[in-house]
């Protein structure tokens, strides 16, 4: 039980900070639309599609390969956790000056032909010298989700976020850009700052360790390449099928017969202010789907197959009670939130278009970190790779044809492909089940009566307060899951016994959940 509860400890303090984070980033994204508007925010997106794919280059596999090298090497006794950084370090550092370089050398190129916006060059300069930071920081932030140190990484993301956000508020009040790319160029700034700033509170925190002058275990780099080549190479072939699908999306827009600037607008909108609602209940999800990756490979890397089955059976339950309310909450209220954020009725049409994605969106995320901690990153890198392949392809094919339409139904084809892929892996190499009724139609029930009941009933009220009004359909959602046996007295028990020490049983605790 205290690995439970150490589990659990972890999360509601990540998913505290994540929730703050994204409250800050939200209000952070509505200060920006207001500020540069819908054109400034798509031609911002654009760039950080070609920014994504740098960054894959120079992160990818090294938190998953850190974390687990570290559990794994630890279980086995093979080498102290020092040597083990100095490798990961080094191996985090080569890809990010490697990335680094690259990005800064072709910086012309891409911005002329790929983005067809060559007052983005010096943005993509700026970019280019934050990714050694990156990774850096990613390597010591995989070593704390090694530790179970949710306190450090809280801190870290808190200040980098706040350090990002001041920064930016008064490089955008003292400058004041006059155009999108002026103001592109600023926020780059600001980013490749606190980024640096990252890596520096995390390099701080390391330094506090002592770390010891263990030899680096060179023994070890086939072991290290193990786990981080398949994740690295499949993320860097998506990243660059996602980037690819991105740029094709104002331009097919284009063809389709929307100015420049619309197609930036349109962009924008979905992607820089439809999105980041649609994923900010997840916050909890994002952060279990963390904190899974190490709790599954130690389970995994011991052999516990009973607590990994509790482990993930219990997190998958829970996720879809959640990712059900969420995606109803959005349905009824996402149109007061679009114009109470953005002003905007694209947004308020949009987050209720893509509303119902949300239990996909969110069940994916918990099935991604699964497969990684159990080691089937190869698995999860072909599934990626597959569907971000069939979206980039529907993407070409059907926007210069229909239109945003075809981008929402090609959002659509995408969750559902990815996460159906996903589970039925997992299920294979794990024997999982959910069943239908508690874990589906229950949930589905529930969250349906719980939304809409209260408008019915008191719709005056709900129209005038929606804040109060969804608090009670939370409230009523709860009583409606305990009263259809979605949620049991012993569910409630267990998540309540997390919290209470049990000395009788500290000794014997068996870590299951």
């Amino acid at each position: 039980m205290r690995e439970a509860r150490r589990f659990i400890h972890n999360t509601i303090l990540l998913t505290a900070t994540s929730l703050l984070m994204r409250l800050l980033a939200m209000s952070f994204q509505v200060y920006l639309t207001r500020r540069i508007g819908a054109a400034g925010i798509g031609l911002f997106e654009l760039l950080m599609s070609v920014y994504g794919l740098a960054t894959a280059l120079a992160i990818s596999g090294v938190r998953l390969s850190t974390t687990r090298l570290v559990l794994e090497v630890s279980v086995r006794h093979r080498c102290s956790r020092s040597g083990i950084m100095k490798l990961c370090l080094r191996y985090a550092l080569c890809l990010g000056l490697g990335a680094g370089a690259l990005l800064y050398a072709l910086s012309g190129p891409v911005a002329a032909l790929w983005l067809d916006e060559p007052q983005l060059e010096p943005c993509l300069r700026v970019l280019a010298y934050s990714l050694p930071c990156l990774a850096a920081s990613s390597c010591l932030n995989g070593l704390f989700s090694a530790q179970r140190q949710a306190g450090r990484m809280a801190v870290i993301q808190v200040l980098e976020f706040s350090f990002h956000m001041a920064l930016t508020f008064c490089a955008l009040a003292v400058f004041s850009p006059a155009t999108p790319a002026r103001a592109c160029l600023l926020l780059v700034c600001c980013s490749c700052l606190s980024d640096l700033f990252s890596a520096a509170m995390a390099a701080l925190f390391y330094h506090r360790e002592r770390p010891g002058r263990d030899k680096t275990p060179l023994f070890l780099v086939g072991d290290l390449l193990r786990i981080a080549v398949p994740d690295a190479v499949g993320s860097w072939v998506r990243s660059g099928l996602v980037s690819a699908k991105h740029i094709l999306i104002p331009k097919g827009l284009r063809r389709c017969g929307a100015s420049a600037e619309g197609a930036l607008a349109t962009y924008g909108v979905i992607q820089g202010m439809v999105m980041p609602v649609l994923g900010f209940p997840s916050a909890l999800l994002g952060t279990v789907s963390g904190l899974l990756v190490p709790e599954i490979a130690e389970s995994h890397a011991k052999g516990q197959t009973a607590r990994l089955f509790s482990i993930m059976q219990r997190v998958l339950h829970l996720t879809l009670l959640f990712s059900f309310f969420s995606s109803a909450l959005l349905l009824v209220y996402g149109g007061e939130l679009g114009r109470l954020l953005y002003k905007s009725a694209e947004a308020e049409t949009y987050i209720r278009l893509l509303s119902p994605l949300v239990p996909l969106m969110y069940l994916d995320t918990a099935v991604d970190g699964m497969l990684k901690g159990m080691g089937l990153q190869t698995a999860s890198m072909r599934i990626n790779i597959l569907d971000a392949a069939i979206s980039l392809m529907l993407v070409w094919q059907l926007i210069p044809r229909v239109g945003i339409g075809g981008y929402l139904f090609t959002i659509y084809v995408s969750e559902t492909l990815n996460f159906l892929l996903s589970f039925r892996r997992l299920r294979k190499q794990a024997g999982l089940w959910l069943p239908f009724y508690r874990s589906v139609l229950a949930p589905v029930m529930a969250s349906m009566c719980a939304m809409f009941l209260p408008r019915l009933v008191l719709s005056a009220f709900c129209t005038a307060r929606p804040l109060w009004a969804a608090a009670a359909s939370g409230v009523l959602y709860y009583l409606l899951l305990r009263m259809l046996g979605s949620v049991t007295r012993q569910d409630v028990q267990w998540f309540l016994g997390i919290f209470r020490e049990n000395p009788a049983k500290k000794a014997g605790a068996t870590g299951g959940c």
